[in-house]
């Protein structure tokens, strides 16, 4: 294998012993169960806000209460489909192996021999480096969980080089 990532189409496997295996996936703070609580919360109290303004015959602003729901749905619905991306980084003894999965389901697989990696953590992500390219992974990562992530992977590769 050469110093640099090499794309497939299909994950290729690894042979030997497994040293990290890690599915990183985006933090959401509302379960879909909170937010189905959210909305129903907002729809009754846009409801009765809608029910004051009719029968003061503000007709239009029971409408634009209506649109903001709409805009809150569509928000949440956008934000629960970002994410569905996740990325799952091996490291075996042959190679790394980097999966990440898109919000559509797409997979893209990269390749590379543990002895080039390299792992530097950076305000966007870790990157893990080898001759003049790069992958981030983990840019949704929050900074702890970057920093202790980027620990992780490095002692992998670390024990990845040395065999054991």
């Amino acid at each position: 294998m050469t110093p640099r990532w090499e794309r497939s189409p299909t994950e290729p496997p690894l042979a030997g012993k497994l040293y990290m295996d890690a599915i990183l996936r985006p933090h959401r703070s509302l379960s879909m169960t909170a937010f189905r609580l959210m909305l129903i919360v907002v729809i009754v109290l846009n409801a009765v806000m809608a029910a004051v303004f009719l029968a003061h015959g503000a007709l239009p602003v029971a409408g634009f209460l209506g649109l903001d729901v709409l805009a809150l749905w569509l928000a949440f619905r956008l934000n629960y489909r970002a994410a569905r991306i996740a990325e799952r980084v091996r490291v075996g003894a042959d190679r790394v192996l980097v999966s990440s999965v898109g919000p559509r389901g797409d997979e893209t697989h990269w390749s590379l021999n543990p002895i080039w990696a390299r792992v530097v953590g950076e305000g966007k992500g870790v990157f893990i480096r080898a001759g003049g390219d790069s992958m981030l992974v983990g840019a949704f990562l929050s900074p702890e969980e970057r920093v202790s992530f980027a620990a992780a992977l490095e002692a992998a590769l670390s024990r990845a080089r040395r065999g054991g």
